[in-house]
């Protein structure tokens, strides 16, 4: 392994056109020029192909979203080695949001402070007021717009009405921002990322929007694992090679042009344990959550 014959592969992020970037066809390049080891580009259609193929030893680095790497590692087939980092965090969290009308009116109570980005309660006593209310989901896949909230929402024993999927964080914003009477859906969830959703047509989305209560970040994003396959000695040669990349400016830039990173950090597979309890409680079946 690791030779002409015989090359180290690495797949990409899934693309439905499986092309292979010219900014990808340098990281290999220069993974191999770190290490001596030959690496080869690979461009999924999808994250279940990449499981697959991490099972029948077909790939051997992966990058993997979260929810794919737990069946991955699940099934025996990949190992944790490295989480990217994305503005400084390597985690994220879900936020709870409602139309800002429906708090003033006192149909809801926010407990969350923008200011320190502190919830002021906990779990059970901020979202108790949900119990019974229809939920806007993101997507049956989204680890922060649907897995994670109804896990916590579980968790406490909280049972709301059948939610509706509109297919995005932002159309969870958008579907609140329009339908202060809760036509559509009474709360909604997303990810956390310090502020609420702004576009065009929407800049006063934060006014007209509230967070009610944020979960922690327990959500990696898109992480470096190795094939169970892969030897030891390759695994710590490959993990120093991506690290130093990212000591220099070229390397930065193909890594970020190639993933959307801007930093990576040694991990484990206990880095998923804190989603991995959330995925069990929100009584979600693991494999059906793969696409």
């Amino acid at each position: 392994l690791g030779t002409d014959a015989s090359p180290i592969v690495l797949s990409l992020l899934p693309s439905s056109g499986r092309e292979i970037p010219e900014s990808a066809r340098d990281v290999a390049a220069q993974l191999s020029h770190l290490t001596g080891l030959v690496i080869v580009p690979f461009a999924p259609a999808s994250q279940s192909e990449v499981v697959d193929a991490l099972g029948s030893g077909r790939v051997h680095i992966a990058w993997l979203a979260p929810i794919p790497y737990l069946l991955a590692h699940e099934k025996g087939y990949a190992d944790a080695a490295l989480a990217t980092t994305v503005f400084g965090r390597d985690l994220s969290a879900a936020q709870f949001l409602v139309n800002r009308r429906m708090v003033d009116d006192r149909l809801f109570t926010t407990y969350y402070d923008p200011l320190t980005g502190a919830n002021l309660a906990d779990a059970e006593s901020a979202l108790q007021q949900f119990k019974d209310k229809k939920p806007c989901w993101t997507d049956p896949y989204s680890a922060t717009g649907y897995i994670v909230p109804l896990g916590v929402l579980n968790e406490n024993g909280i049972e709301t009405k059948v939610g509706a999927f509109v297919q995005g964080h932002a159309t969870v914003i958008k579907s609140l921002y329009a339908d202060p009477e809760g036509n559509i859906c009474q709360f909604g969830v997303t990810i956390a990322d310090n502020q609420v959703f702004i576009a065009s047509g929407y800049e006063d989305a934060a006014e007209r929007v509230a967070v009610v209560w944020e979960t922690e970040a327990i959500v990696p994003f898109d992480g470096v694992a190795y094939a169970s396959s892969l030897p030891d000695g390759m695994r710590i040669s490959l993990s120093a090679a991506f690290l130093s990349m990212l000591q220099t400016e070229q390397g930065s830039a193909i890594l970020r042009d190639t993933y959307q990173i801007d930093g990576l950090k040694f991990v484990d597979d206990t880095f998923y344990d804190a989603l991995r309890h959330m995925l069990d409680e929100s009584g979600l079946n693991l494999s059906g959550l793969v696409r």
